[in-house]
């Protein structure tokens, strides 16, 4: 914006964000002074924040901002911007080959109605819960993935949840680091939740870490994390785009990639906070089941943070990668380091670089010699004489013995 001498001649800033978008966007406007010379005056500074909504010109014209160039979509490229936006949900799109009595024959839906109070009969269900256009008959996305046997055979996407197995502690695994043949999962949600579940713990069962005192013994996460972050994925993908939820069981975590970025006016800063379902139909249906895998009380990723804590394991990580969005438990010990370091020692005689990176989840060489050389200038350790480059260990202090800080790690 231009400077004004004024704020009221900036009133036409108001004007074109109420009266030229429609619907108006959410946003605030702050007015800065500036002093010094003849540049006084007043500037605007308009922060628009993140909305549910596509918002249209007064000419009805739609852009977007790609790079560092402002373009103009339209047709099916509007409603795409929709619908990953929340704005509208494919959950309701209807299916030309997937009809009502296609959905009522379902055994999935028989076994949920026998569990519904008051008791229902399938085609009053499915009309009255809009899981049928009324006219045509034609069922939706949203009854094709709580109840079809095989989702992926009667939505024009894949809806399937992959897991598979690397044998590293790699960020970028490659073809080699795979173990075995990866799962594919299908089924209606609530099968593909359990069935997903179990597939993960026994593939998490397989991996052994060393514990603090030295130990092997199973990799073990709190179920509750795990349960949470695989429903959350299930619930809340993007089923508009054609690709399965991803589950990667490593050596030190578990990564789990649900098609589609956050929706509507959430971000990775208020996530944690604020709601939004992109399926609300499946949300509410799925929480009708005995023992629901969701809650739908808005607590799963922070149950998520909360299980990782109680098990002394480090936060998740939350992020977007391209047009995924991925949740990363990582099986690091909330305790220090040099905490894990001295624990080691009280039942081993030298600890190595290799095992300390194992103990502790550190990843670096040269960050964890800063461990062990923290603790040598604190008198808590000592090098082991004459154990040299990649031999070096270190040790607890014996007696009588100069203190040696060393620099081999």
């Amino acid at each position: 914006m231009g400077r004004f001498a004024v704020e009221e001649d900036g009133n036409f800033v108001h004007q074109s964000l109420v009266k030229d978008l429609t619907p108006p966007v959410p946003y605030t406007l702050q007015w800065l002074r500036i002093d010094g010379g003849q540049a006084r005056g007043v500037v605007a500074l308009v922060a628009i924040q993140k909305s549910p909504n596509v918002h249209q010109t007064a000419k009805g014209e739609v852009w977007v901002r790609r790079g560092a160039q402002s373009m103009r979509i339209e047709g099916q490229a509007v409603v795409d911007l929709q619908l990953s936006k929340g704005a509208r949900s494919f959950e309701d799109q209807v299916l030309d080959a997937y009809t009502q009595d296609d959905l009522t024959s379902e055994p999935e839906l028989t076994s949920f109605l026998d569990t519904v109070s008051p008791r229902t009969d399938a085609r009053t269900f499915v009309q009255r819960e809009r899981l049928v256009n009324r006219e045509t008959l034609a069922a939706t996305v949203a009854s094709a993935v709580l109840f079809a046997a095989s989702p992926s055979a009667v939505v024009p996407r894949k809806c399937a949840v992959k897991v598979a197995r690397y044998g590293t502690r790699e960020r970028t695994p490659t073809r080699d680091h795979l173990v075995g043949t990866p799962a594919t999962i299908e089924g209606p949600a609530r099968v593909q939740i359990d069935e997903s579940l179990r597939v993960v713990r026994e593939m998490i069962e397989s991996v052994s870490i060393m514990e603090a005192d030295g130990t092997m013994a199973p990799t073990r996460y709190p179920p509750e994390a795990l349960k949470e972050v695989i429903v959350n994925a299930v619930i809340h993908r993007d089923y508009n785009i054609s690709d399965d939820i991803v589950v990667w069981v490593f050596d030190n975590r578990v990564e789990v990639r649900s098609p589609g970025t956050l929706p509507g006016h959430m971000t990775l800063t208020n996530l944690l906070s604020e709601r939004f379902a992109r399926n609300p139909r499946l949300v509410r249906l799925l929480n009708k089941y005995p023992d629901p895998p969701n809650k739908d009380i808005g607590e799963g990723l922070n149950t998520v943070f909360a299980k990782m804590r109680e098990a002394r394991l480090q936060d998740p990580e939350l992020f977007i990668e391209g047009n995924t969005f991925v949740v990363r438990l990582g099986h690091t010990p909330l305790a220090r380091p040099q905490e894990i370091v001295m624990t080691y020692l009280e039942s081993h005689a030298e600890i190595t670089n290799k095992i300390g990176r194992e103990l502790t989840g550190i990843t670096s060489e040269n960050t964890m010699k800063d461990v062990f050389l923290s603790l040598a200038r604190a008198g808590r350790i000592e090098r082991v004489p004459g154990r040299l480059g990649n031999s070096a260990a270190w040790q607890q202090p014996t007696p009588n013995v100069a203190k040696d800080g060393g620099t081999g790690a």
